[in-house]
């Protein structure tokens, strides 16, 4: 394995160490009841067939995307089984395992109003979304033989008691927290409602880190304080500045206005494959730790959300970052190195 973080050669560019996380749900937010297949998952594995080898040309070392799959309640009262994806997509499931591809689990915390006839995310009952995560593990653990070790909270979720639950089931790093972002109360990813905002990360790290055991927000200033789980951070940068019109970013630098960092997510509206690469080798080149993490959704193959992400992953191969970049396990010793 090449280093990271140093040139073995004179011209050879610095590896940075990357993160792609997949989280493998339904086509729908709000699926009908029915044991549907799910298309969008089908389409993203064949997304990184296609673009594996040319990005292992590029980089020198074939990508290892983390797929984190939902096996939480709401996943059984809609599809008849925890593990409804690994039963019906086993094909899929034995292809990524072959190719030593990472897998975990994302968690939602739905909940089904029958009164309403609509799932939505009770995040004001502390104990569920503490439940939905035992319930996923436990899921994962029947369907592989082996405990989950990486985690995700879907909904923008992510609490001391969570992590705690982390711990207590042996998963020993999160990819759940996105720099900058304000805590939500009204998003498609909560089902029709949800019973109290998500987590604000506006203050969390740009960086991976053991967080402290009385603020997940702050790192651990040492072993003994530290919680055992690893948060990853998605990669975030203040992008709405530089895309700003040069005049306004000029007067954004003189009035010493304050960074806002956003994650840099597939999912949004960019100009053009090229604009968002462009903006994620800057994140990487001016955050604190000298990594990329990332996260996209199974989506409709339809839908406008997964055919945004085709176009971006699809373009990668061909834009300078992607000689840089090496996929890699977040279990693996160049996260752990960074914290």
């Amino acid at each position: 394995m090449r280093a990271t973080g140093s040139n073995s050669q004179k011209n050879e560019p610095m590896l940075i160490p990357t993160i792609w996380r997949i989280d493998v749900e339904p086509d729908e937010h709000q699926p009908s009841v029915g044991q549907e297949p799910w298309k969008g998952f089908v389409g993203m594995a064949e997304l990184v067939d296609r673009v594996r080898n040319r990005l292992g040309d590029r980089s020198g070392r074939a990508p290892c995307p983390t797929w984190m799959l939902r096996m939480d309640p709401d996943i059984e009262r809609c599809f008849g089984h925890l593990d409804f994806v690994v039963r019906r997509h086993a094909d899929v499931f034995d292809q990524l395992t072959a190719r030593n591809d990472r897998l975990g689990i994302h968690v939602h915390a739905y909940r089904w109003n029958s009164e309403r006839a609509v799932p939505y995310s009770d995040y004001a009952d502390a104990t569920w979304p503490s439940h939905c995560l035992r319930v996923a593990a436990e899921a994962f653990a029947g369907a592989f033989g082996e405990q989950a070790r990486v985690s995700s909270q879907g909904g923008y979720l992510l609490t001391e008691p969570l992590l705690n639950v982390c711990a207590e089931l042996g998963i020993t790093v999160d990819l759940t927290a996105e720099p900058g972002q304000a805590a939500l109360l009204h998003d498609p990813a909560f089902g029709e409602y949800a019973t109290a905002p998500s987590t604000s990360f506006v203050d969390f790290p740009r960086r991976p880190y053991y967080p402290s055991r009385g603020d997940i927000r702050v790192p651990a200033p040492s072993p003994a304080d530290a919680q055992p789980v690893l948060i990853v951070p998605l990669t975030a940068y203040d992008y709405r500045s530089v895309l700003r019109p040069w005049h306004r970013q000029i007067a954004h630098t003189l009035l010493g206005r304050s960074r806002l960092h956003s994650p840099l997510s597939p999912w949004k509206p960019w100009p053009s494959p090229k604009v968002f690469w462009d903006l994620m080798s800057r994140a990487v080149d001016e955050q604190p730790a000298c990594y990329l993490a990332l996260a996209t959704r199974t989506d409709d193959p339809a839908s406008e959300w997964h055919q945004r992400a085709w176009e971006l992953f699809e373009y990668l191969p061909s834009h300078p970052l992607a000689e840089r970049l090496q996929f890699v396990d977040p279990l693996g010793a160049e996260i752990q190195a960074l914290a």
